[in-house]
Parts: C-alpha cells; structure tokens; sequence
C-alpha cells in the first residue's frame, strides 16, 4: 500500500508492505511491531505523563517513516540524518504521525 504523507513542509510518498518489518528490523535493529505496541502506549497516556515520552515517539515515528519512504523511492531520502535535516516544521501539524502509524499497520490489520 502507498500513500503520500506530508512532514512538515515537505510531501513523501511512503510505502508499507510485509517487507517493510524486515527492512524496519533491518535497518534499525527493533521490532517493527514491538515499536507499534510501544507507540500505542505512549499515545494513551496523559499529557503530563505524555511529555516525557514525545522524544521517544517521535523517533520511532521518524524511523518508521524513513524505512517507508526508502522502501516508496530510495530516491526521495539519502541518510536517516539528512531525512532528518530536511525536515522544518516537524510538529506544524502532527496529522502525519496518525498517518504514519496507519499505513505502517495496514498489511497486517487487513482482515482483522
């Protein structure tokens, strides 16, 4: 499944397939579902607690979109650090981690 996702200024053209857990795993030593779960519990907990843990949702997030969009077009992205320099206005509008999330499930949330 692909979908274009827009982080923060800039669109990306994402793609989330039953390969996308072994690059994820791959190209960043996690479980992609393990990392899901995680993220998960990090979004239902309260603001002050919620806080604490935007830095470790948002790296998730990030890693998880990076592997979708190299796995879209290689093209689009070089390094996860320049994928990271190019991004301005990373909490404009946080729609895109929803998104994110969404389309990194959908190849195992078919059907259930």
């Amino acid at each position: 499944m692909k979908r274009i996702i827009k982080i923060g200024n800039k669109e990306y053209e994402m793609k989330s397939s039953a390969y996308t857990q072994f690059k994820y795993k791959n190209d960043t030593g996690r479980k992609l579902l393990k990392d899901l779960q995680d993220l998960t519990q990090l979004q239902d907990k309260e603001e002050s607690e919620m806080i604490t843990s935007i830095d470790d949702l948002t790296d998730i997030v990030l890693r998880i979109s990076y592997v979708m969009i190299e796995e879209a077009d290689p093209s689009q992205v070089t390094t996860f650090e320049d994928f990271l320099k190019g991004i301005d206005g990373l909490f404009d509008n946080t729609n895109w981690i929803n998104e994110v999330i969404s389309l990194a499930v959908a190849p195992i949330s078919r059907g259930i």
